[in-house]
């Protein structure tokens, strides 16, 4: 059950280019919230900007003494928002309200077999909490980005994953092109056998396009699904998708999701 809660800063620092880690201690929300879930995050006492700013859990952990209280999140500056945020200081008492939204859910088949992560962008982050909840299996990783400060949590899916595969799109890391190409060219090698499972979070037309890739494909796909959220908690519509679900097409990406069922998307609405 989300709430509003106050957390506080214990972290605040620039990883890379545009891109930050924002560590929070704030425990109600630390012990519930779940890979693919979010936050929505207040990111200013003004009046500009009002809304609040959603973001997706990066990791959940303990420090000594302090069990299950501590989260983190990663967020890239875009815009007055989160140029705002890049001010948060250490000690800093901050406005939450979550754990929001439905988040991934585990594969319905036991080990053995591999699960495939695909990421675009910021949309990495997404990703990295469900290597914990998938430890007992194989996990490759494709992580995918315009240029090589847009590649995000390297050296955590080191750790974590049986292989990773990159791609930037001017070619200054790894494969020169999208993370979708690069996919499909090690799918079509059959670099990756007896895959169970795929996860992917990105940009809207990114999604768009490995739907159409995976239509050949016998492989099931949740897909946690970028957008803009004025409440984070279905009141406003405002972030709205068409599926294929016959009793309620009109989905929310805040409420119902952010995660679903790839092949239940209706493209032509979007």
């Amino acid at each position: 059950m989300p709430i509003q809660t106050e957390g506080i800063v214990l972290k605040n620092e620039n990883i890379k280019s545009n891109y930050y880690i924002l560590e929070i201690e704030c425990p109600p929300i630390a012990r519930e919230i779940r890979p693919g879930q979010f936050i929505m995050l207040k990111v200013s006492d003004d009046r500009y900007p009002l809304l609040r700013r959603p973001f997706s859990l990066y990791r959940r952990f303990s420090i000594p003494g302090k069990r299950d209280r501590i989260f983190s999140i990663i967020y890239k500056v875009v815009g007055k928002g989160t140029k705002e945020m890049t001010e948060f200081q250490k000690g800093q008492k901050i406005d939450i309200i979550g754990p929001l939204g439905n988040g991934f859910t585990p594969p319905p088949l036991p080990p053995p077999g591999n699960i495939i992560l695909v990421g675009g962008g910021v949309g990495i982050v997404t990703l990295y909490p469900l290597t914990e909840i998938l430890k007992d299996y194989s996990i490759y990783v494709f992580i995918g980005g315009k240029t090589e400060d847009d590649i995000l949590c390297l050296d955590d899916f080191k750790k974590k994953s049986s292989k990773i595969y990159i791609s930037t799109e001017d070619g200054s890391l790894g494969f020169k092109g999208t993370v979708l190409k690069l996919f499909s060219n090690i799918i079509e090698a059959k670099k990756i056998k007896n895959c169970l499972y795929i996860y992917t979070c990105g940009p809207s037309n990114m999604l768009k396009e490995f739907s159409k890739r995976l239509k050949n494909e016998d492989i099931p796909c949740q897909a946690s699904f970028e957008s803009r959220m004025a409440c984070g908690f279905g009141a406003c519509w405002g972030c709205v998708i068409k599926t294929k679900n016959s009793l309620s097409p009109y989905q929310r990406v805040c409420k119902d999701g952010p995660v679903f069922n790839l092949n239940y998307i209706l493209w032509d609405d979007l």
